[in-house]
This record gives C-alpha cells, sequence and structure tokens, in this order.
C-alpha cells in the first residue's frame, strides 16, 4: 500500500474533483487488490495491473453516482451572496471568497463531458480516459487495457471522432 497509494490516488484525483470520492475509490481500488490479489500472474507489472484496477473502481463508481454528481459539494449553508454598494447581488462565493457560480459552470462542464464520454462504447471510453483524461503515453495505455500500441492509436482516434460527432449533437462548443 505503501509503495503505490500516492500514485493510485493520483488516478483517482483525475477522475474525482472531490477528495472524498477520491479516496473513497482509493479504498476500493485495494478492497479489489486483496481480493483478487491470488489471480495476479505477473505476465505484467503489478503497478500495470493495480492502475487497472484503480481505473475500473473510478469508472464503476462514477456510473453509480451518475445522478448523484453534484452532492460532491457539501454544503450550500458555506455560500452566501455578495452585494455591490447598491444592494445587487454581485456573486454567490463562498467564505474564502471562491465565486460559487464559476464552481457549478466548471462542475456542469465536466459533468456535462463525462455524460458524453460515458456514451461511447466501452472500449472507445476506456482509451480516451487513460489517454486524454489521464495522460498516459500510449505504451502504458497499450499495457493497461492489454492492446497493442496500434489498437490504440486506432481507438483514440475513433473516440474522438465519435466524441466530436457527440458534442455536435449536444450543441456543445469545443474551444481548441
Amino acid at each position: 500500500m505503501r509503495d503505490y497509494s500516492d500514485k493510485m490516488y493520483a488516478i483517482c484525483c483525475r477522475y474525482f474533483m472531490c477528495p472524498d470520492d477520491a479516496q473513497e475509490c482509493l479504498q476500493k481500488a485495494f478492497i479489489q487488490t486483496f481480493q483478487h490479489i491470488h489471480t495476479f500472474k505477473g505476465d505484467s507489472q503489478l503497478s500495470t495491473w493495480l492502475h487497472r484496477i484503480t481505473v475500473n473502481c473510478a469508472l464503476m463508481q462514477i456510473r453509480s453516482h451518475k445522478s448523484k454528481r453534484l452532492s460532491s459539494i457539501s454544503n450550500l449553508d458555506d455560500f452566501s451572496q455578495r452585494y455591490n454598494s447598491y444592494g445587487e447581488r454581485t456573486v454567490f462565493s463562498d467564505f474564502q471568497g471562491n465565486n460559487i457560480e464559476n464552481m457549478f459552470e466548471k462542475i456542469e462542464l465536466k459533468t456535462d463531458m463525462a455524460d458524453l464520454i460515458f456514451q461511447l462504447p466501452e472500449k472507445y471510453c476506456n482509451v480516451l480516459m487513460l489517454r486524454d483524461i489521464q495522460e498516459l503515453s500510449t505504451k502504458e495505455s497499450a499495457q493497461v487495457l492489454a492492446i497493442s500500441e496500434g489498437s490504440v492509436k486506432t481507438q483514440l482516434h475513433r473516440a474522438r471522432l465519435l466524441l466530436t460527432a457527440l458534442l455536435k449533437g449536444s450543441g456543445k462548443h469545443v474551444n481548441d
């Protein structure tokens, strides 16, 4: 656990904005690891195997909490309205001055993108998450997915084409 927990936690953080959700994912990944350690054959590196388990746990957690994405904002009572000198509401912000409206926009955009990505077929979704979200190399992605590097490149290209088509169909705009 000491050797791999930081790297596994970093993977979880790429999938979840809320540290509690990332920590929950890490715990589930370690439980899966301990329950299935006897199935590790040593055909790949242990870190690759743990990476795959962590990614799978993150994807399963996202799918199971799909309808509760905004619940990661712990307490709306911690937010207050800010007013200008004329008594007009300017922005919602928390007590540290963070703009809650910007935070909601970022969460909504991330949620929308995640929803679109998860509409892709699983093999495209997985390769897109590994390459574009987690920023793994083609070689690392191939190891995690147990496919050739050429297949990673092909699936990534197709995933991006499908995602572009979904974005156009949903009316969302992508800034390149």
